[in-house]
């Protein structure tokens, strides 16, 4: 489905592009930008990891309730039904892991953009694989290569069994 909501936004953007180069179709042009841009960051929203929480969710975690609503009213169905999920995930969390989360969720911040990037990616694609090449790939060299020491503390603080 994802792929052919991008064939579909790709085709939309070189049709308006064609127009817009002949002076026609300005609006048609600035609105396939915009829905492109929307859908990567609906993709890129879909694979953030639940692991640790983003901004947005501390944010919303920290806001009255009916400041939370109201934000949430903004968000398309799919993604507010992920944000209330992480946000009940959050909130059935023992204080203890919830100051682990916390403490985690600090250490990411600590990392340059791009790193923050790397480790959230890569936290995603450890959460798809199955215990033993979860395993496998956290005491591989590559893996070992690819992130610092703090790095690959912070994930595999994620994955406790894994990691042994």
């Amino acid at each position: 489905m994802r792929a052919a909501l991008i064939c579909g936004i790709a085709l939309f953007l070189c049709i308006a592009e064609a127009g817009a180069a002949q002076g026609k179709n300005k609006p048609v042009a600035k609105a396939a930008k915009q829905a492109a841009k929307a859908a990567k960051q609906a993709t890129q929203a879909k694979q953030a990891p639940r692991s640790i929480p983003s901004k947005q969710v501390e944010r919303l975690q920290k806001m009255t309730p009916e400041e939370r609503e109201k934000a949430l009213e903004n968000l398309p169905p799919e993604r507010r039904r992920q944000v209330e999920n992480q946000l009940e995930r959050l909130n059935q969390l023992s204080s203890e892991q919830r100051q682990e989360l916390d403490r985690r969720y600090e250490t990411l911040q600590t990392f340059a953009p791009a790193r923050q990037r790397a480790v959230r990616q890569e936290l995603q694609s450890l959460r798809s694989m199955p215990v033993a090449e979860r395993r496998a790939r956290l005491h591989s060299e590559e893996f070992g290569e690819e992130f610092s020491r703090e790095e690959q503390d912070l994930i595999r603080g994620v994955f406790p069994g894994a990691a042994k």
